[in-house]
């Protein structure tokens, strides 16, 4: 997989500060922290990230034990997330109390991430996390 620059990085990490910085207005949505929505089999969804969240996730959490990320996230420890720095945008907004109003809330900034790798020529894959742990041992 190519290199992600640290220009591109930087821009997301700017990206998930805008995403907290309007979540401080918005008390609806928030997590209540149950890691709930790490148990993807359990909570009916699959968790979808781009390439360079991906490799964000990769950069800050520890190298993952599970082998199927398409069943339960590989930094869910102990209940609670291992890689909150890494997180991709989908863990950052996704809100048990407002799911309708979360996704709504994270397309938005979704739209910022796809025109990141544009601006910065990076592929845009929109994979499964555990599609992109595939394809990484390809």
């Amino acid at each position: 997989m190519p290199r992600v620059s640290k220009s591109a990085r930087e821009e997301l990490r700017r990206i998930y500060e805008h995403v907290a910085a309007e979540l401080k207005s918005r008390p609806e949505l928030y997590c209540e922290i149950s890691g709930r929505c790490c148990r993807f089999r359990d909570a009916g969804h699959q968790l979808f990230v781009t390439r360079i969240e991906f490799r964000e996730m990769r950069a800050h959490g520890d190298d993952p034990a599970t082998s199927d990320a398409q069943v339960v996230c590989p930094w869910l420890k102990d209940g609670l997330c291992s890689n909150q720095t890494g997180r991709a945008l989908a863990c950052r907004t996704y809100f048990c109390s407002d799911e309708d109003q979360a996704a709504e809330f994270g397309e938005r900034f979704h739209e910022q991430i796809r025109r990141l790798h544009d601006r910065h020529g990076l592929a845009y894959e929109y994979l499964s996390l555990g599609d992109h742990f595939a394809r990484e041992n390809e």
